[in-house]
């Protein structure tokens, strides 16, 4: 499979690529020359039946965490699990995902934990309606394309913690719209919950900027600017 993707890659007069950091993993490829322009991906529209919460007053209530994904290691999940253990009944975690095909004793642990919610799956819909019920997205990918639940969830209103390898980098600013956190560091994703945790203020003022980057996101934006570069090839700006 990796062979037949280098060899479509080394045929290619234009590659389009959806992040960043996909841009930096082609760099390894070999016989690749053609440029490469990163187009983002659209978010959804905030339907109406995911009205947005705001984060609870206070500093008594636990702070609701969400992550939409699959559930396997790539994805970081035991660094998410080691970081809401360490802040005890401060947190509430949501998981929307399925299994993943061999069994793994250590991820059922977690999932039958206290203050673990797991569902396995639900329409889209009802994924964004849940998004809108939480405070913050959790996205601790190790390598991730893109990961398109970053967009949805800031466009349901929520700040999102992600790391570097996935197309965080490119939707929000550190510190702005969420909390960028390296690779492997349940100390790191700790520290930004434990921030929000208390200061309730900071969830909706990153909430709110996070809907509005969202919005700049849309799929006719991406379409429209997939044709201009196809029909025109890629301009001079574009990486190599």
């Amino acid at each position: 499979k990796t062979a037949r993707k280098d060899e479509e890659l080394a045929l290619a007069d234009r590659v389009y690529v959806a992040s960043s950091y996909t841009l930096k993993t082609l760099a390894a490829a070999p016989g690749f020359h053609a440029p490469v322009e990163v187009i983002p991906y659209g978010a959804p529209r905030r339907p109406a039946s995911a009205p947005r919460r705001l984060a609870r007053d206070g500093r008594s209530g636990p702070l609701r965490v969400i992550f939409v994904g699959s559930l396997g290691q790539r994805k970081g999940l035991s660094y998410l699990f080691d970081a809401c253990r360490s802040l005890g009944h401060a947190v509430e975690l949501t998981l929307i995902g399925t299994l993943p095909l061999e069994t793994c004793p250590a991820l059922e642990t977690e999932l039958k934990r206290e203050r673990v919610r797991w569902i396995p799956s639900c329409p889209h819909a009802e994924v964004l309606a849940e998004m809108a019920a939480h405070d913050v997205f959790v996205f601790p990918s190790l390598f991730e394309g893109f990961g398109l639940v970053l967009l949805e969830a800031m466009a349901m209103g929520l700040p999102i913690i992600a790391t570097a390898h996935t197309a965080a980098p490119d939707l929000i600013d550190d510190g702005h719209e969420g909390f960028l956190v390296p690779i492997r560091s349940g100390e790191a994703i700790a520290e930004k919950l434990s921030r929000l945790h208390d200061d309730r203020d900071l969830i909706n003022i990153m909430g709110a900027r996070a809907a509005e980057k969202a919005a700049a996101f849309t799929w006719e934006n991406y379409g429209q600017r997939l044709a201009t570069s196809v029909s025109r090839g890629c301009p001079a700006s574009a990486a190599h």
